[in-house]
């Protein structure tokens, strides 16, 4: 072989990338076996937020999204040098102002040192059947993953793609404690509208950063205070409940429910801390009033309700007003509502500073 044509064979690996010449073939597997993160009721579902049995007592859009598997990860393990993935998912949704990604697709992370990394994504086709190549050339070092399901679609059903010969198992050493999560409730906002992908909804970047298992129920115009959320949050035993509906409510629920609703909850679990978030500051509420009443009014209520508790003597209640929570430049959202990553960054930032105090 003539140092010409070695040079150019070099070149061409470097170009293209060894693993391109040694790479493994792809088998699927199950997740049967896996750690599943995400599901409040885990015994009883596995890509649903809630059972069957409590169709009965919800409101039928709480319910028809309780289906969408918000939230739920796959947490694993593997050396293989390609992770892909086959899923299915149940409706023909779509919404102009959220990525096919978000609705539809699936996001994976991984683990490097203490810290997780996106890694991938699964991008979705124009059906209900998915295949998809998320990463390719890795070192086959053992490693953990999480991947995200679609935050505003049902999951039927998921397999894993990995080398035919590498492993495929629940991580040996979690760094992901599953035991009390947090547990969030709140509106679109929480469900993950409008992030390219699901790890970018916030509920999901503070389990990476806190390494601790969270529970979203996000329900899209439906963080509404019922009663009953309040009796099924109280049945997870978390380490902490944060809820964030402020969207959903005009400020005569606010005020006619939200002292309830926390009372409701901490009389269920004394022991366990209470976040209230405050309504987002809308960007466009500086150019319309009524929109800036609106928000004032609803955080007036939480307020009220937040220094009554308070006064009663109940212990473990906090509040994170609106200020920072998305930042003053008008830059965080996709229309005026709902977050793009950046906020999401944000209101991660903003609330995981005050996790930081409540759980330390």
């Amino acid at each position: 072989m003539t140092e010409r044509m070695k040079r150019f064979i070099i070149l061409l690996l470097l170009a293209c990338g060894s693993s391109a010449f040694s790479q493994q073939k792809l088998e699927y597997h199950s997740i049967a076996g896996l750690k599943i993160l995400g599901r409040s009721f885990p015994e009883q579902t596995l890509y649903h937020r809630f059972p069957d049995s409590l169709e009965k007592h919800l409101r039928k859009p709480v319910w028809s999204l309780s289906r969408n598997s918000a939230g739920i990860a796959i947490y694993f393990e593997t050396n293989s040098t390609q992770i892909a993935a086959k899923w299915k998912t149940g409706g023909e949704v779509n919404f102009q102002h959220v990525a096919g990604t978000l609705v539809k697709g699936i996001d994976l992370y991984g683990l490097d040192g203490d810290k997780w990394y996106y890694a991938g994504i699964g991008r979705p086709s124009n059906g209900s059947h998915h295949e998809s190549s998320m990463i390719k050339g890795l070192d086959g070092a053992k490693r953990q993953y999480l991947l995200y399901l679609p935050c505003y679609d049902t999951t039927d059903s998921l397999e894993i793609g990995i080398d035919e010969n590498a492993i495929l198992q629940p991580p040996s050493t979690p760094a992901i404690a599953a035991s009390q999560p947090i547990v969030f409730y709140g509106t679109s906002i929480l469900q993950g509208a409008s992030a390219m992908r699901p790890g970018m909804a916030y509920p999901a970047i503070l389990e990476r950063r806190f390494q601790r298992e969270t529970i979203n129920l996000g329900f899209s115009g439906n963080g509404q205070l019922d009663s009953m959320l309040a009796v099924i949050m109280s049945t997870i035993d978390a380490a902490c409940y944060v809820v964030d509906c402020g969207p959903n409510l005009s400020p005569e629920m606010a005020a006619a429910r939200t002292l309830p609703f926390l009372k409701q909850l901490k009389k269920l679990k004394p022991s366990i801390p209470i976040l209230l978030v405050a309504n987002i500051d809308y960007p466009h509420a500086r150019f319309n009033a009524a929109v800036a009443k609106k928000t004032q009014e609803v955080n007036a209520h939480f307020l009220d309700a937040f220094n009554a508790m308070k006064k009663e003597g109940y212990k473990g209640i906090y509040f994170i007003p609106s200020t920072g929570l998305i930042g003053d430049d008008g830059e965080s959202t996709v229309d005026g509502v709902h977050m793009t990553d950046l906020g999401f960054y944000r209101m991660a930032n903003a609330i995981e500073k005050q996790l930081r105090k409540i759980l330390k």
